[in-house]
C-alpha cells in the first residue's frame, strides 16, 4: 500500500510504501544490493538515495513502512521527480487533486503518466490557474479514458481472431463483439453532454409551451403579422438546423413570368432552402364536419394553402441556379460568410388550424391527408405544435439529475 505526504514545516514530498503481511524485507535487501527498486507494480522507481532514514521519520510512521523523498511543494503544486515515475518531462499536479495511486496507474498496472513519454512533453501541469495547465476535469477523462481489463482482453482477442479466422475455423467474431463494445461505450460516453444541457434545454422548451399555450389562448388578440412573427421564433427553435428566416421571400413565376412572395422562406446550415406558410388559427376546423362519399375532405383554406405551397415548390425547383443567384446576391449581407443559397427539392412546413374538437374519424382523414403530402410538405397543427413542445419539454426533464 502506497499514501503521499507533506513535510510539516517544509517543502518536501514523500512517498510512504507499506510492504502487505511484513514483506519489506526483499525491498531493504534490493536497496542495499543495487540501490534501487521498483515498487507498486513498477510503477514507482525509488533509489536508496531517496530513502528517508528512521531517525528522520516523522512521528508517527511504522518500522515496517518505507518513505522516500520523491519531490517537492512549490507556488500550490506537487513537483514529482522525473526518475521516480520513468518520465522524460516536468509533472506539477496541484495541491487540490488528492495524491493516490489510481492517479499514476490504470488498470493491469500501466504507468499512465510513462505513455505520455512518447507525446514529447517539456512540461505537464495537471489543475488549478497556471499558464498553459490541464484542466481537472479533462485530467479525470484521460483517467477514465484508460482500458480496463475487459477492454484489453477483447482487444486481445479481437486481433488474434482477425488474423487466423480466415485459416482455422473459428465460429465467434471476436472483432465485432469489440467493435460492438467500443460503441457502446461511446453511447456512454456521449450522453455526458446531454446531462450538462438537460436543465437548460428543461428550462427553454418549458417557457416556449407557455408561451404556446398563453398564445392560443389569446390568439384574436393578435394581428397576423404579429402571430406569424411569435409563431417562427418557436420554428426557429424547434427545428435549430435553420439559421435564418427571410419574410416574403422572392420566387419567381415562370408561367405568369413574375415574381412572387412567399411567406418565410428558410436557409438551413448548409445553404438549403424550404418553404413555410404560417396561418394565424381560426375557429373552422381543417376538415368538413360532413362527409363526402363517405369521407372528410380539406376545407376550402387547408386545401388552398397546400396548393399554393406546391406551386411554390415547383416554381422554386424550376428557378434553379438562376434563382440560387438571385437569392445569393438578395440575402448575401444576412448570410455567415461563404455561405451560398442551394435550391435542391425544397420541402415546405405548413403551421395552421387546431385539431383539437375533431372526431375520431376526422382526425383519420387529416392524417391520411398529411400522408398524402409527407414527401414535399409537413401540415403541423398549432396542437401539434404544443404536443411537440410538450413532449421535448419532458425528455429534458427527464434527465436532469437532482
Amino acid at each position: 500500500m502506497i499514501r503521499f505526504e507533506t513535510e510539516r514545516d517544509g517543502p518536501d514530498l514523500y512517498l510512504v510504501y507499506t510492504p502487505e503481511l511484513n514483506t519489506g524485507g526483499w525491498l531493504r535487501h534490493q536497496l542495499e544490493e543495487t540501490g534501487e527498486a521498483s515498487i507498486s507494480a513498477r510503477v514507482f522507481h525509488v533509489t536508496l538515495q531517496r530513502l528517508v532514514d528512521r531517525d528522520q521519520k516523522v512521528e508517527g510512521y511504522d518500522e515496517e513502512e518505507f518513505v522516500f523523498r520523491i519531490g517537492v511543494v512549490s507556488a500550490g503544486y506537487y513537483c514529482i521527480d522525473r526518475d521516480v515515475l520513468g518520465i522524460n518531462f516536468d509533472l506539477a499536479i496541484h495541491v487540490s487533486i488528492h495524491l493516490e495511486r489510481k492517479i499514476f496507474s490504470a488498470e493491469r498496472n500501466i504507468s499512465i503518466f510513462r505513455r505520455l513519454n512518447d507525446f514529447d512533453l517539456e512540461s505537464l501541469t495537471i489543475g488549478g490557474d497556471a499558464d498553459g495547465a490541464l484542466p481537472e476535469e479533462v485530467f479525470g477523462k484521460l483517467l477514465r479514458k484508460f482500458p480496463n481489463s475487459y477492454e484489453l482482453d477483447r482487444y486481445a482477442k479481437a486481433r488474434i481472431s482477425s488474423i487466423i479466422r480466415n485459416h482455422l475455423p473459428i465460429e465467434q467474431d471476436f472483432q465485432v463483439e469489440y467493435e460492438s463494445y467500443l460503441n457502446k461505450k461511446e453511447s456512454h460516453k456521449g450522453s455526458q453532454p446531454l446531462e450538462v444541457l438537460a436543465p437548460y434545454e428543461s428550462e427553454k422548451f418549458g417557457e416556449l409551451v407557455e408561451k404556446m399555450e398563453r398564445m392560443l389562448a389569446h390568439s384574436s388578440s393578435y394581428t397576423e403579422k404579429q402571430w406569424q412573427d411569435e409563431i417562427l421564433q418557436i420554428i426557429l427553435l424547434l427545428f435549430p438546423r435553420y439559421i435564418r428566416a427571410f419574410k416574403e421571400g422572392p420566387v419567381n413565376d415562370s408561367w405568369a413570368n413574375k415574381s412572387r412572395r412567399v411567406d418565410f422562406l428558410l436557409v438551413d446550415a448548409s445553404g438549403f432552402i424550404d418553404v413555410i406558410e404560417i396561418k394565424k388559427p381560426s375557429d373552422q376546423h381543417l376538415v368538413t364536419s360532413n362527409r363526402y362519399r363517405d369521407n372528410h375532405v380539406p376545407l376550402r383554406e387547408l386545401g388552398g394553402t397546400i396548393m399554393q405551397v406546391e406551386k411554390y415548390l415547383y416554381h422554386f425547383n424550376r428557378w434553379g441556379q438562376k434563382g440560387e443567384e438571385k437569392l445569393g446576391n438578395d440575402y448575401a449581407s444576412e448570410l455567415p460568410a461563404g455561405l451560398e443559397i442551394k435550391i435542391v427539392n425544397p420541402s415546405g412546413l405548413i403551421i395552421m388550424g387546431r385539431d383539437k374538437g375533431l372526431t375520431d374519424e376526422q382526425k383519420n382523414d387529416f392524417e391520411v391527408i398529411r400522408r398524402k403530402y409527407r414527401n414535399i410538405l409537413d401540415i403541423v397543427t398549432y396542437d401539434d405544435l404544443l404536443r411537440r413542445l410538450e413532449v421535448i419539454r419532458d425528455h429534458f426533464q427527464s434527465r436532469v439529475v437532482s
